[in-house]
């Protein structure tokens, strides 16, 4: 996963020159800020950086993030568009 540098601690691939050319669905990339302090206040565990529970965490928020804000499929880096199919109700 890439780094947060320069953006979300939480979240990867939302900012940084990979993501120059990504279209947003709102036109911009989402900000997390309230999302993440009331994350930080709210939580019950706070995991080990580089944990496998971290870097879960940090996966799981990342594909939420892609899938919600990305309108293109090839500019999701947390799943290879090709080979990845999503189902709701039995329904691909």
């Amino acid at each position: 996963m890439a780094s947060a540098e320069g953006g979300d601690k939480y979240r990867s691939f939302l900012h940084g020159d990979g993501e120059k050319n990504t279209v947003w669905r709102h036109g911009a990339p989402p900000n997390y800020d309230l999302v993440n302090k009331l994350f930080e206040e709210e939580r019950t565990k706070e995991w080990p950086e580089g944990s496998l529970e971290e870097k879960v965490q940090r996966l799981l928020k990342s594909w939420e993030m892609e899938m919600v804000h990305k309108v293109r499929p090839e500019d999701q880096k947390s799943v290879h568009p090709r080979n990845y199919s999503a189902s709701t109700n039995g329904e691909t």
